[in-house]
């Protein structure tokens, strides 16, 4: 990507992106050859700047006027979840299946919205498959992690503790291997 698409990518933002993404996309590639379905690629649409790959914009990502500088409160988020969890209301609670209709469509929008909110600070860098995916952070303390979604094995989304340039050259890494047996 030219400097000029990263100005306009990170203003669009609100945030600058973290050192070692910038670089790669600067010298190296927009997105492409990567970990699992390879690496998203920051595209200039309608509503802002959207990561795609494999042919979509990743179900979910935010675009860049939605981003706006959020911060990332996977951790947090993810023990008001569990508690949430523990108050999902149960039919035998209540006199009619009018107030469970009410009651459960109140909690499931609390539960969506606590859930979709995950993501908030964070960009989507590969898609994994069954719907497992890779996220950097892009706001707040943990900016710059790779983090990766396990929601679908209902384990959250979790910190792998590496950077970006650890992530992409440990997998550039077992690749080679790969490719010399």
């Amino acid at each position: 990507m030219s400097e000029e698409q990263l100005r306009a990518l990170e203003a669009d933002l609100g945030v600058g992106l973290p050192a070692q993404y910038r670089s790669f996309l600067l010298h190296v590639g927009g997105g492409g050859a990567g970990p699992g379905y390879g690496l998203m690629t920051p595209t200039l649409g309608d509503g802002g700047w959207q990561w795609r790959g494999i042919g979509l914009a990743f179900s979910g990502q935010p675009t860049t006027a939605e981003f706006a500088g959020r911060p990332f409160l996977a951790e947090a988020l993810q023990s008001e979840l569990a508690a949430l969890e523990a108050q999902e209301p149960e039919k035998g609670a209540f006199a009619s299946d009018e107030e469970f209709r009410r009651a459960y469509a109140a909690w499931d929008a609390r539960y969506e919205e606590l859930y979709d909110a995950q993501e908030a600070g964070a960009v989507f860098l590969s898609e994994q498959g069954c719907g497992y995916a890779s996220l950097m952070v892009m706001t707040g303390p943990h900016r710059g992690a790779i983090w990766e979604d396990l929601r679908p094995m209902d384990r959250g989304i979790e910190p792998t503790r590496h950077d970006f340039a650890y992530w992409y050259r440990s997998w550039l890494e077992r690749t080679e291997q790969r490719l010399e047996t």
